[in-house]
């Protein structure tokens, strides 16, 4: 118990602030920066409640950054080709596309991870040292009747 009057001073807990203020703008000061825009686009295909979904990955920073591209499951949505997740290096901007058929109003929503850059862009090349970054993009998809 002695130990933790020593909190009560106002001079420690002045420090204590100080010190927890520059440890989360050390952390976090990448996370509140947007390192990826998405943009989703989807287009009508010739056949019925089939689409094409174009999901545009553009790099804000200007470093490469390995990235994991995916699209999540939804029990309206079947995929023509295959369900792919992609993961590539991402320097400027890259786009990925997937072909569905979907079977009733829904929506689709595009995920990018920055994940670690080993084995994926190519050696030599200057890569962004976050791995911890998310962005999401979601989009509403109509069927016609």
């Amino acid at each position: 118990m002695p130990s933790l009057q020593v909190l009560y001073q106002p001079r420690a807990i002045m420090h204590l602030l100080i010190v927890c203020l520059i440890l989360e703008t050390a952390r976090g000061h990448i996370i509140w920066r947007n390192l990826l825009s998405l943009k989703m686009k989807i287009s009508p295909m010739n056949n019925a409640n089939q689409f094409e979904v174009k999901i545009t990955i553009t790099n804000n920073e200007n470093k490469c950054m390995a990235v994991r591209v995916s699209t999540k499951d939804n029990s309206h949505i079947t995929y023509i080709s295959t369900h792919a997740t992609y993961t590539a290096c991402i320097c400027a901007t890259n786009d990925f596309f997937w072909k569905i058929q979907v079977s009733g109003n829904t929506f689709l929503q595009g995920r990018a991870e920055v994940v670690p850059a080993k084995g994926i862009c190519p050696e030599g090349e200057e890569t962004h040292r976050v791995t911890t970054y998310m962005g999401s993009v979601t989009q509403e998809i109509l069927v016609r009747p």
